[in-house]
């Protein structure tokens, strides 16, 4: 089966319709699946009903009909209550995957409550912003069982450029995908404060940045949001409160391995900073 395409005949649900969860739906919806969704905010629901999907009144509803479940939640405590109302009717030997950034204690919680009602779990945060969402090139970092894994890996190809499975849990997803976080956090964190000072200093910040593009530091990130700064676009891809959820996350499994981590923590704090300052949502 080509990339973009999904089995029709499959049952498929999808929980949360944020700004990354309603992008990876439509993909979906446009593959010719066939789709339940449900948003706590039902007017979220109101576009993907237009483009083909069915809106379910419950998270519930939605898990008792769909043979795979898709959830994108925007912290643990979301995470946990939607997967604690799917599990109450969740039809039997269906898969889970939740694609939300958690900490490994959540994921693995969630997946006993999955289990334990007869369903398979899969933990597969994504990298990525809606842009990428959009356009289907997601990263998916999956952890569970393989057979988990490859029942959903059709869906998968359609919201995703790759996808791995790097473990038989959902610890190693959770572990795996926040040291992404914790580059992505960082870089944007020192881009951000290194355009700033150019600006002071009078150094020309286009010129900085195709000197930047040019040199070992040069990667698509840099040349992405260094763009948008120079055009002083903030409008949201990934938010500024959940990459500092993600920053917190990561100070605190360093914290539990007893592993020093200053420079998360200083990106970090950049971040709470930035939600004082009322910039939560950009």
């Amino acid at each position: 089966r080509r990339r973009g395409t999904s089995s029709p005949a499959m049952q498929l649900g999808f929980l949360g319709l944020g700004i990354m969860g309603a992008r990876m739906a439509e993909r979906l919806v446009q593959a010719g699946c066939t789709l339940r969704v449900w948003n706590r905010s039902a007017d979220k629901c109101a576009p993907l009903a237009a483009a083909g999907a069915l809106v379910a009144s419950s998270a519930a509803e939605v898990a008792s009909s769909a043979d795979v479940t898709f959830a994108m939640l925007s912290d643990p405590r979301a995470a946990c209550a939607v997967a604690d109302a799917a599990a109450k009717s969740l039809k039997p030997g269906a898969t889970y995957v939740d694609c939300s950034t958690v900490d490994a204690a959540t994921g693995e919680r969630n997946a006993r409550v999955i289990e334990e009602a007869g369903g398979r779990f899969l933990a597969a945060p994504v990298s990525g912003g809606w842009r990428d969402a959009a356009k289907g090139e997601l990263l998916f970092i999956c952890g569970g069982e393989e057979k988990a894994f490859e029942a959903v890996k059709e869906q998968l190809d359609v919201m995703g450029a790759r996808a791995w499975l790097t473990g038989p849990t959902p610890s190693h997803a959770a572990h795996s995908k926040l040291m992404l976080q914790i580059m992505m956090g960082t870089m944007i964190g020192s881009l951000a404060e290194t355009m700033a000072i150019a600006k002071g200093v009078g150094v020309d910040q286009a010129t900085l940045l195709d000197m930047l593009g040019q040199s070992a530091m040069g990667n698509p990130l840099i040349k992405a949001k260094g763009k948008l700064m120079l055009e002083g676009s903030f409008g949201p891809n990934f938010q500024v409160y959940l990459q500092q959820k993600d920053l917190r996350l990561a100070q605190q499994l360093a914290d539990e391995v007893e592993i020093p981590a200053p420079i998360t923590a200083a990106a970090n704090n950049q971040y709470i900073r930035a939600k004082q300052l009322g910039l939560a949502d950009k």
